[in-house]
């Protein structure tokens, strides 16, 4: 039995192990908590008591969509609202401006680094990528400086084809 710390009351050791000197616990000890190995991997059970690898239950998109909708969720919408931040308002509610500016400071609920990776991973849905280009080139170019721009305007037009 355990006597409980009530107020005025030390806390004591359990009451079977009064007097004892504390040990500490030798390999002998421990062995019995942990067996060795036998060599054998552990079979998993799977959903429908079969063993096997286990396999992560899937999700069903479509439900999730619903629930967000029903909840009045976008998570596009949600995910801009973050990234665009809030107008820092001052004492009384009213939106703070930028004395050189004039235009309405922005508080961000983001750190940089993650809006930075966000915006950094939503380019990807919005930009295409571009490709990469090899050139191949054989002695010295002797082109003015206006030849070369003209060169390299050409060559941005075709890339954006």
């Amino acid at each position: 039995m355990r006597k409980t710390a009530g107020a005025g009351s030390k806390k004591t050791r359990d009451r079977d192990l009064v007097g004892d000197v504390p040990q500490m616990a030798t390999v002998q000890d421990l062995m019995g908590a942990n067996p060795p190995p036998s060599g054998r991997p552990l079979a998993r059970r799977t959903a429908k008591g079969k063993t096997g690898p286990k396999v992560p239950p899937k999700i069903n998109l479509k439900a999730v969509a619903e629930a967000l909708i029903d909840e009045g969720l976008d998570p596009a919408t949600e995910i801009a609202r973050v990234l665009k931040g809030r107008p820092m308002l001052d004492d009384n509610g009213n939106e703070v401006h930028d004395p050189v500016t004039g235009e309405v400071v922005t508080q961000h609920l983001v750190d940089p680094e993650t809006r930075l990776r966000t915006l950094n991973s939503l380019l990807e849905f919005t930009q295409p990528k571009l490709k990469a280009v090899e050139v191949k080139m054989s002695g010295s170019l002797e082109l003015t400086s206006e030849q070369l721009d003209q060169r390299l305007a050409m060559l941005l037009q075709k890339a954006q084809k």
